[in-house]
């Protein structure tokens, strides 16, 4: 028996007239006689898929209904895949023959499985490329999204021969010893450290649909999302200092600075700008800044070791308390470490507790600050970008599989074919990669239109006269007390009511279409607003005229 080898290739479909339902990408710098060696992307809509693609492939054109666009790709340009929060999915299609003499179609039933990987390009110089190679590394191919044994996911670099290895660990060929016990034993072993590349199966056609068209077709879902996530941690953020030099308040940078409200006393009300501004305290605003990017921002109070140092940094400098005992003013100014000031204004200002209402103890300002050289500013600056980069770390979230929507990726699909000769194993066969993509982020337009979502008319007095409330929430009796004694001009001045009166949790229920008509409202005048910034309101809200009591068309084909 004649064993022949298997010619993986795209399907041509230019011959398939423009329409706009599914989207086919090809490369059209290939001659018509030839058929690409890539894999063919097809773009069709979520409700068309699969019974209107498996229906246009068995007629070979467009059926009744059907629409289908070609749209020419080639090796320099990138395409764009999208998600299917976008009502869009992307097909791999490709066709099987024998490599023999005119290029007999693969029987279908030698198809033992399928699946499609999606391989990431290696990013050049930061910068996504077509070719996407290192300069210092051209034979590195894209790299894989790996599962390890014990569950982590990550994008691992792969050279040529691992990107062709079976995605299965175990259906890649094991060491030999010619020893049976002691190839378990090293087949155990290799898997226990193995790493599993995560695929999408491909299906063949139905015999039907490849005897119509006298092809093997063998085609593959895109998975565009997922729910996987890096288990690699990112790489630290490198802060610019000029950058942090622009956003910190003028007590922390080089100069002399002025005594933000010399001598006087001040409470927690004073972190507030409206409030401070209210009692004579504008000059306070510099100090309420800087304490609070300490306290929230930097972690400059926590007890770490780069906390300590900018702590540090600050107590080679001092400000001045003036203080009287019994009455009688001490004749020059206590100086006290800046840093420590800083710490005990937390205290006081910040890490109060405001529970019951008290304005807590007071804070004497200084009478006077020390005054920063640039090789002050310096030292404290690069403290700072170290708290910030410590911290980051233990915010910054892992990566998604495909959250960066600045990388490129590229699509290959592996076959596992029966041997004809009976007791060997099956081949592995890949085709070739196909041209780079990106992936379309959520939020951007596929050109699908979503259907309207109906409002009520609150002006209806039959519908005033028919809602009732179809959400309910549990309120504590804390938050029911404070939302009802607390004005809008206590809140806003941070010194909200905080009294306690009926000791009675409640169950509040509110109307979600109301709701949802106040939030338009809000939304109307927030988005007018902000227009005279953004001037984003032609992009952002469109809104036609439509006549009768229906915004569009009901869906009937006939009649009124």
């Amino acid at each position: 028996m004649v064993s022949h080898a298997v010619r993986v290739q795209g399907v041509r479909l230019s011959r398939w007239p423009p329409h706009g339902l599914l989207q086919v990408y090809y490369d059209d710098s290939l001659p018509d006689f030839l058929e690409q060696s890539k894999p063919t992307l097809l773009q069709i809509n979520d409700e068309d898929f699969p019974a209107r693609f498996l229906t246009d492939m068995e007629a070979g054109r467009p059926t009744p209904g059907s629409t289908i666009e070609t749209l020419p790709s080639t090796s320099t340009s990138v395409m764009t895949l999208y998600q299917p929060v976008h009502r869009i999915l992307h097909v791999a299609l490709l066709q099987l023959t024998c490599d023999t003499v005119c290029y007999p179609r693969l029987d279908p039933k030698r198809v033992e499985s399928a699946g499609v990987v999606i391989r990431r390009i290696v990013r050049k110089k930061d910068v996504d490329q077509p070719d996407s190679r290192p300069v210092d590394r051209p034979d590195l191919p894209p790299s894989a999204w790996m599962r390890a044994a014990d569950g982590q996911f990550q994008w691992v670099a792969r050279n040529e021969l691992q990107g062709c290895e079976d995605p299965d660990p175990k259906r890649r060929p094991q060491l030999q010893s010619g020893q049976g016990e002691l190839d378990r034993l090293l087949a155990r072993q290799a898997l226990a450290n193995a790493k599993a590349e995560i695929y999408t199966p491909a299906f063949v056609a139905p015999p039907a649909v490849c005897d119509a068209v006298g092809r093997t077709l063998v085609y593959a879902v895109l998975p565009t999302a997922s729910s996987d996530v890096s288990t690699t941690k990112p790489a630290p953020p490198q802060y610019d200092p000029s950058g942090l030099v622009s956003s910190l308040s003028s007590l922390l940078l080089a100069g002399p600075h002025n005594a933000p409200m010399q001598d006087q006393d001040v409470d927690y009300r004073y972190m507030s700008d409206d409030y401070a501004n209210a009692h004579s305290g504008a000059s306070f605003q510099p100090f309420s800044l800087a304490l609070r990017m300490m306290h929230t921002v930097f972690g400059a109070f926590e007890n770490t070791p780069q906390a300590q140092s900018l702590i540090a940094a600050l107590n080679k400098h001092n400000v001045y308390i003036r203080t009287s005992i019994d009455g009688t003013q001490v004749p020059s100014p206590i100086p006290m470490p800046m840093g420590v000031f800083y710490q005990r204004a937390a205290e006081k200002l910040l890490d109060y507790d405001q529970a019951d209402g008290n304005p807590g103890p007071p804070l004497t300002m200084p009478y006077a600050w020390d005054a920063f050289t640039d090789d002050d500013q310096t030292d404290i600056v690069s403290k700072i970008a170290e708290l910030l980069q410590a911290r980051s770390m233990k915010v910054t979230a892992p990566m998604g599989r495909f959250q960066d929507a600045s990388r490129l990726y590229r699509i290959r699909i592996f076959l596992r074919i029966k041997s004809e000769i009976p007791g060997c194993p099956a081949k592995l066969v890949w085709s070739d990669y196909s041209n780079p993509f990106r992936i379309a982020a959520w939020h951007e337009s596929a050109g699908r239109m979503q259907p309207p979502v109906p409002l009520p008319d609150p002006t209806d007095r039959n519908f005033l006269k028919n809602t009732k409330p179809n959400c309910y929430f549990a309120v504590p009796a804390g938050l029911m007390n404070t939302m009802q004694a607390s004005r809008l001009s206590e809140l806003t001045a941070g010194s909200p009511n905080l009294s306690q009166k009926i000791q009675l949790n409640w169950i509040c229920g509110f109307s979600i279409p109301l709701i949802t008509i106040c939030a338009f409202f809000v939304l109307n005048i927030f988005l007018t607003l902000l227009n005279l910034v953004f001037f984003w309101l032609p992009f952002i809200k469109i809104c036609i005229p439509f006549p009768g009591s229906t915004p569009a068309n009901s869906g009937d084909a006939h009649g009124t």
